[in-house]
């Protein structure tokens, strides 16, 4: 999973889909994109992951937008719970 800052909803989905098959290999593309308003930051400017790893792409818990590269369609698409489900339960196959 990414956690992008994107506060102003300015990040756009294909673009960064295409820039990240162009170039990352395969293995290394996240397949969940987290747009984050706010991140958590310690004293010292440190990002604090614990929160973002323990909500992990359940849209139930997170409620920043989160999105999964379908692997039919190779972009980026709104994690739902419908989604979520089909993930889980192995109907789709990561």
């Amino acid at each position: 999973m990414a956690a992008i800052h994107d506060p102003d909803d300015e990040v756009d989905l294909g673009l960064l889909a295409a820039g990240i098959k162009k170039n990352l290999p395969t293995f290394a593309w996240p397949l969940f994109v987290r747009l984050v308003k706010q991140l958590d930051i310690t004293g010292t400017f440190k990002l604090r992951k614990f929160n973002l790893q323990r909500e992990g792409f359940n849209p139930s818990i997170v409620s920043d937008r989160l999105f999964f590269l379908h692997p039919k369609t190779g972009t980026y698409e709104i994690l739902n719970v419908e989604l979520f489900n089909s993930i889980i339960t192995g109907a789709i196959r990561l």
